[in-house]
C-alpha cells in the first residue's frame, strides 16, 4: 500500500482535521504511517493563526519537498493557494479547508491540482485517532463574528454546524473503541445549531451525555457574547460535562473590544464570569489574551490586567498581536512596535503565573478524581491525569493505568501541575 505521512501545525481543530484525512486515506488504498522517512507522500496540514505558524510550515514544506511528494492542506493552503504553487512548483497538490474529504483525489490526481472552494463536507465516523483516552470532535466550522484581528472567517468560511445524528454516531464509535472522554471543537461551539432538529449546543451536550461509555465531555472555544444562562445551567446540571469553560477575553478595554468587533464590554464579560462561578463552584475558567492590538494604549493595557485580576483565570493563552493579511486590523494605523508588545506580553505572563500559582496551591491536601491520560513526558515513572476542571495531576505508575479513574490526594502543587498520591 502507498504510505502517507501527515504533519500537523496549529490548533486542536487541525489535529482533528488530520485525523479525518487519516480516516479517509485508511479507508482507501493508502496506509497512514507515523514514520515520515518511509512515506511516499507527505500531507502538511497548516495553520494561519499566527505568522510564526506559517513560517514554520513554509520551512517544513521546503525541506520535505526535496525528497517527497508534498500536499499542503488546511488554513494556509486556503489563504495562499496561488502563492504556494508559485513558491513551490514541485507541490503535488493544495487542499483547502473545505476539502479534507477529497484528500485521496488530491493524491491520486495531483499535478498541481488545487482543490478549493466550498464542497459537501463529509465526516467519517471512523477516524485514525492520535490519542487513546480523549477523542476530538469538530461539531461546527467557520465563524460569523469577523473579529478585526482574526483570519478564521476568511479561511474557514461562515458558520456551519454538523447534524446531531452524525456527531452522536461519532461519539458512540469513540465509546466502542474504549475512549472515556470527548472534546467538542469549533471556532464558536456555543453558536452550534442543527437546524433540522432545532438542537442547540445545550441540547447537544445533554444528548451526548446519554451515550454509555463516555464519562466526560469537554468543549472549546466559547464566544462570550453567546454564553447564555441556558448554556451555563446545562453545563452545571449535566454531570458528565466537565466544569471548565474556556472564554476568550482578548482585551479588558471596552474601547479596544469595540475596535476588535467583539460585541461585549469588560463588565458584561465579568458578569458571565460571576454567573459561571455561581453555577459551578470549583469550576475552572480559562481565557485568551491578545496584547499589542493596534492603538492599544497603556491605559487600555492596564484595564486588561485589572479584568484578569477580577476574573482570576485558572490559566490564559497569551498572544502578541500578529498582523494577518486580509483582516481589518492589518490595515489599521497605530501599529505598536515589537518592544512594547513584548513588554506587555511579559507583564501578562507574570500576572497569570501569580494567579495560577495561588489557585494551584489551594489544592494542596485536597482529594480529587483524575482520568489518567498517559505518561508524563517530563518526570520518568510518573503518569499524568486530568481532573474534571482540567487540572493536571501526576502520580506514580505505569501504562496499565491509562484510561482509568483514580481518587488521589494532592501532595505537591506548582504553577501548572500537581502531584498526587493514590487513595486506597
Amino acid at each position: 500500500m502507498t504510505k502517507v505521512y501527515i504533519k500537523t501545525f496549529g490548533c486542536q481543530m487541525n489535529v482533528y482535521d488530520s485525523e479525518r484525512m487519516a480516516g479517509v486515506l485508511g479507508a482507501s488504498d493508502f496506509e497512514v504511517t507515523d514514520d515520515e522517512k518511509e512515506a511516499e507522500y507527505v500531507v502538511i496540514n497548516t495553520c494561519s493563526g499566527r505568522q510564526h505558524a506559517e513560517d514554520r510550515a513554509l520551512s517544513y514544506i521546503g525541506a520535505a519537498i526535496k525528497n517527497k511528494k508534498v500536499i499542503v492542506a488546511g488554513c494556509m493552503a486556503e489563504r495562499m493557494q496561488d502563492e504556494l504553487m508559485a513558491k513551490f512548483p514541485r507541490l503535488h497538490a493544495v487542499v483547502g479547508t473545505f476539502n479534507f474529504s477529497n484528500i485521496t483525489s488530491a493524491i491520486n490526481r495531483g499535478k498541481k491540482k488545487i482543490f478549493a472552494g466550498v464542497t459537501e463536507e463529509k465526516y467519517p465516523v471512523k477516524l485514525r485517532r492520535n490519542e487513546k483516552v480523549r477523542g476530538y470532535i469538530t461539531i461546527m466550522q467557520g465563524c460569523d463574528n469577523y473579529c478585526a484581528y482574526c483570519i478564521v472567517p476568511y479561511v474557514r468560511g461562515r458558520e456551519r454546524s454538523r447534524d446531531v445524528e452524525g456527531i452522536l454516531a461519532e461519539i458512540s464509535q469513540l465509546a466502542t473503541d474504549g475512549f472515556k472522554e470527548v472534546m467538542f471543537l469549533g471556532q464558536n461551539v456555543n453558536s452550534f445549531l442543527d437546524e433540522k432538529t432545532n438542537t442547540n449546543f445545550s441540547g447537544l451536550l445533554r444528548k451526548s451525555a446519554e451515550i454509555p461509555g463516555i464519562e466526560r465531555i469537554r468543549f472549546m472555544t466559547s464566544h462570550p457574547k453567546d454564553l447564555s444562562d441556558e448554556l451555563i445551567e446545562s453545563i452545571s446540571a449535566t454531570p458528565k460535562v466537565c466544569k471548565h469553560v474556556h472564554l476568550p477575553l482578548q482585551s479588558g478595554s471596552d474601547r479596544i473590544l469595540k475596535i476588535m468587533n467583539r460585541h461585549y464590554t469588560a463588565e458584561w464579560y465579568l458578569s458571565r464570569v460571576r454567573k459561571i462561578r455561581e453555577a459551578m463552584p470549583g469550576g475552572a475558567i480559562t481565557t485568551d489574551i491578545l496584547v499589542g492590538f493596534p492603538g492599544e494604549t497603556d491605559e487600555d493595557f492596564q484595564q486588561t490586567l485589572e479584568v484578569m485580576r477580577k476574573a482570576g483565570f485558572d490559566a490564559s493563552y497569551i498572544f502578541q498581536y500578529s498582523p494577518r493579511r486580509g483582516t481589518k486590523a492589518a490595515l489599521m494605523e497605530s501599529q505598536l512596535d515589537e518592544k512594547t508588545k513584548l513588554a506587555r506580553l511579559n507583564n501578562v505572563l507574570e500576572l497569570q503565573k501569580k494567579i495560577s500559582e495561588d489557585i494551584t496551591k489551594s489544592y494542596l491536601g485536597r482529594k480529587v478524581e483524575i482520568l489518567v491520560t498517559g505518561p508524563n513526558m517530563v518526570v520518568k515513572g510518573m503518569m499524568e491525569g486530568i481532573t474534571d476542571n482540567s487540572k493536571k495531576v501526576i502520580i506514580p505508575g505505569d501504562g496499565s493505568m491509562t484510561g482509568k479513574f483514580f481518587r488521589v490526594k494532592v501532595i505537591r502543587a506548582q504553577t501548572a501541575i500537581m502531584e498526587g498520591e493514590i487513595l486506597k
